[in-house]
């Protein structure tokens, strides 16, 4: 059993979309600590679902509009995101959501935690826009010092990391 997965979520042909397996490639080059793994999150959820019943902690990193500059870290949980079912689009958001819904129900309860990376522009291009692909080495050290943190103390604080950055 993982202690720790972290998911990468997103579209690698829509630009800055493809933020979450970006960060899953750039963490699988360079190792991770036992107890840590790191999968992208292509295609439909369903068929990891033997990955989130396996795992005690989900860390999901995918794209999110949240309004702030680009490359904005935000730290979420699954009840803090709104699903938009009025535009009749598949979301990956929505078919992550209802895994998680269905691992509840038949009472496998993992803890999951979002992380969102505001996103400059999401449009069709195999590459990250100039603003974020700047910001991912920082992005990547962020999420792979909240696993460690959460490896460590069993919970995470994104505030707390980043002031340890700083110094």
């Amino acid at each position: 059993m993982s202690q720790i997965t972290i998911l990468g979520l997103g579209n690698l042909l829509l630009k800055d979309d493809g933020i979450g397996p970006r960060v899953v490639q750039e963490l699988q080059k360079h190792g991770l600590p036992p107890g840590i793994d790191a999968i992208e999150g292509g295609g439909s959820f369903y068929q990891y679902f033997d990955v989130f019943a396996r795992s005690k902690h989900i860390l999901a990193v995918d794209a999110l509009l949240g309004g702030e500059p680009p490359g904005t870290i935000y730290l979420l949980t699954p009840g803090e995101i709104t699903r938009k079912k009025e535009t009749g689009l598949l979301r990956h958001e929505d078919d992550f959501l209802s895994v998680l819904d269905i691992m509840d129900y038949y009472g496998l309860h993992t803890e999951v935690n979002i992380i969102g990376i505001e996103p400059k522009e999401i449009t069709y291009s195999l590459n990250l826009s100039p603003e974020i692909a700047v910001k991912l080495p920082f992005i990547v050290k962020t999420i792979r010092g909240l696993s460690k943190q959460l490896l460590r103390n069993g919970t995470f604080s994104l505030h707390k990391l980043l002031a340890e950055m700083e110094e």
